[in-house]
């Protein structure tokens, strides 16, 4: 802060380059949120009113939320077992005015980026990848944020890589998009003036700095979470409980450790008694939501049944091995 360049600057333009570098893209744009990062995209590629925008109805809210924020209509899709978009299910749902897709790679995991863009090719849909809770994952070769015309990433407080506060970033390989992402993120101002109608969307120069830091510790708290993972996966294998699984070629950055249990509350209930937190990621699917208009279960039975057996245990770098023993004695003490 010495500099007095508290936006901006080269502390921004090193982290952009070292995202970039890492999603396998040409140019990487940070912004106040993920948030921000997809709706700004959706708006760069031109959506807008009477468009509509092909979307999972499992995951966090923004990915269906910066599409109503555009103007244009989610369209929702169920998922499969590994809690991404169910690609098969997914085609009865494109109608003429579908223009885009937005496709997340759910708590960490991938599924096969070929095969997502080989779907989108064949409906001639945009495809954004929200990779909001995927940075460091990768499907073999291919890293988190490199599938489709554009990736999102978030780095916010409960993120593998978090920024004090808030930010986000967008990589693509479009470089008169990635322009005019940099102009819409600060108010439009292209040069001296302002060539169109932005918002104020800047990731500070600080939590820049302290992002590239952290990159350098991101292989070892990774290693960590993973380790935590294996636990939790023979703690879950006793029991007879189920997580969602991934393909083998998935390298999982264990953003969230999600799994699902019948007697969820009950279990809920009596993690919280022995000081253990639990968190359901994510309560209603989106054809439940209020905002969005309704839809039916039966189209959706999957979703519906993974928001009612969902819960998520304590997963972090800095998890301790003595409460890390602890959540484990408290779901070993359930009967």
């Amino acid at each position: 802060y010495a500099s007095g360049q508290m936006l901006e600057g080269p502390w921004v333009a090193a982290l952009e380059a070292d995202l970039a570098a890492r999603a396998g893209r040409a140019h990487a744009i940070t912004v106040g949120s993920a948030t921000d990062g997809l709706y700004l995209t959706l708006h760069a590629l031109g959506i807008g009113p009477g468009d509509e925008v092909l979307v999972t109805d499992f995951s966090f809210i923004a990915s269906a939320a910066a599409i109503l924020r555009c103007g244009a209509r989610p369209v929702f899709a169920d998922i499969c077992p590994g809690l991404s978009i169910d690609l098969d299910r997914a085609a009865r749902h494109i109608g003429p005015r579908c223009k885009a897709m937005v496709h997340v790679p759910l708590f960490g995991g991938m599924i096969d980026p070929a095969r997502v863009e080989a779907f989108a090719g064949s409906h001639d849909l945009l495809l954004i990848e929200d990779a909001a809770q995927a940075f460091g994952a990768s499907y073999g070769p291919r890293p988190a944020g490199s599938t489709g015309h554009v990736g999102v990433f978030s780095f916010d407080p409960t993120k593998v890589l978090n920024a004090p506060g808030s930010g986000g970033a967008v990589v693509t390989d479009d470089a008169e998009l990635a322009h005019r992402l940099r102009r819409l993120r600060n108010h439009g101002k292209d040069g001296d003036g302002f060539a169109e109608n932005g918002i104020n969307s800047k990731l500070p120069s600080l939590a820049a700095a302290l992002c590239q830091v952290k990159l350098g510790h991101l292989p070892a708290w990774t290693r960590r979470r993973a380790t935590i993972a294996a636990t939790y996966d023979r703690l879950l294998a006793a029991r007879g409980w189920t997580r969602p699984l991934w393909d083998s070629p998935v390298s999982h950055a264990w953003h969230k450790y999600v799994f699902l249990v019948p007697e969820r509350e009950r279990l809920r209930a009596h993690l919280a008694d022995r000081g253990v937190p639990s968190v359901i990621h994510y309560p209603l699917p989106f054809h439940r939501e209020k905002m969005f208009a309704p839809g039916l279960d039966r189209d959706y039975p999957v979703a519906t049944r993974v928001c009612d057996a969902v819960l998520s245990l304590p997963i972090h770098g800095h998890l301790s091995e003595d409460d890390l023993g602890r959540i484990v004695g408290a779901v070993e003490s359930f009967v």
